[in-house]
């Protein structure tokens, strides 16, 4: 059964990361090394780590954020096969066993993924992939996994994969969405194999933030962010027409988006210009005409938008 390195990056959490790396002490096939990187924590982390004494690898380093947190991780991790788990999540005990099970019957895969239940206190588990709408099936071998990426199916923590692959691809990069844009890069190797067994566990605890969570204060870095991995997609050689039409959708969609922070900004010349671009982007009459608009109108159309989202909300309620 394959060798396999769980790297866990922490930042603060000394209350939850024992929790996950309990559920990975507890695999039915034991990883071969923990590595938890401790990315500058203030709180007691150290002395928690230190507390499992052995059965963990504790690194240490400044705060660089959690690509720097992983890569130290991957550049650490001495087996062929590299799994990821955040520091606020768990395995299922089966993950690592299923995910060994998958790379004997798939030796030539080089990326092996799994289904993702999304936790919450008090509501029933949400299957990620049902909640996609993908059909799935144990262990399918997807040889166009792009559609699967865009539509958001994948964290880092669902990816067990060869270390050499992530070094070739430039390991994670300090961005907003690094997980999707890590998987976009590693899109055109070779083909995946996807498990439909929900065994990562995201757990959502209160008020409690991830990691990467400070996206929702940042739209326009967001936005541009989506942009970026939307544009590297357009380029890829020997897309499909379904498949330039959802990353045309996208682009066209998150250019849209871009354009309207900067214009609530104050910042109309370029926001005009991400507009123009979402018109001559887009695949539908339907947001080439919003996007039309918003190039005219400019700001005052955003608000007029987002009192509607608003109020549409209120009446969903």
């Amino acid at each position: 059964m394959a060798d396999i390195t769980v790297v866990i990056p922490t930042f603060n959490r000394a209350g939850l990361v024992p929790l996950a790396i309990r559920s990975v002490l507890a695999q039915t096939h034991r990883a071969t090394e923990i590595i938890v990187v401790d990315d500058g924590s203030a709180d007691r982390t150290p002395e928690v780590l230190a507390g499992f004494g052995p059965q963990i690898r504790a690194v240490r380093q400044e705060n660089g954020g959690l690509s720097a947190a992983r890569n130290t991780g991957i550049k650490a991790a001495k087996t062929e096969w590299v799994a990821f788990l955040d520091d606020d999540d768990e395995y299922a005990p089966d993950r690592l066993a299923r995910a060994a099970q998958s790379i004997e019957r798939h030796p030539a895969a080089d990326a092996h993924l799994t289904n993702t239940a999304i936790v919450a206190e008090g509501a029933p588990d949400v299957d990620l992939f049902a909640l996609r709408g993908m059909k799935t099936a144990p262990w399918q071998t997807v040889d166009r996994p792009l559609g699967w990426v865009l539509k958001g199916c994948f964290f880092a923590q669902s990816l067990v994969v060869r270390r050499r692959l992530l070094h070739d691809v430039g390991l994670f990069r300090k961005t907003f969405y690094e997980d999707m844009d890590l998987f976009v890069r590693l899109v055109p190797g070779r083909p995946w194999i996807i498990d439909d067994q929900p065994m990562l566990r995201l757990i959502r605890r209160g008020n409690t933030q991830a990691m990467s969570d400070d996206w929702r204060s940042k739209p326009i870095e967001r936005c541009g962010a989506l942009v970026r991995i939307h544009r590297e997609c357009l380029a890829f050689p020997g897309l499909n027409a379904g498949e330039v039409w959802m990353v045309r959708s996208g682009l066209a969609a998150y250019l849209f988006e871009l354009g309207a922070a900067l214009a609530l900004k104050g910042e109309g010349r370029a926001a005009r210009g991400h507009f123009a671009e979402s018109v001559r982007t887009s695949v539908a009459w339907r947001p080439r005409l919003k996007a039309m608009f918003a190039f005219v109108a400019g700001a005052p159309f955003i608000r007029i938008l987002q009192r509607m989202a608003q109020r549409q909300k209120r009446f969903v309620r």
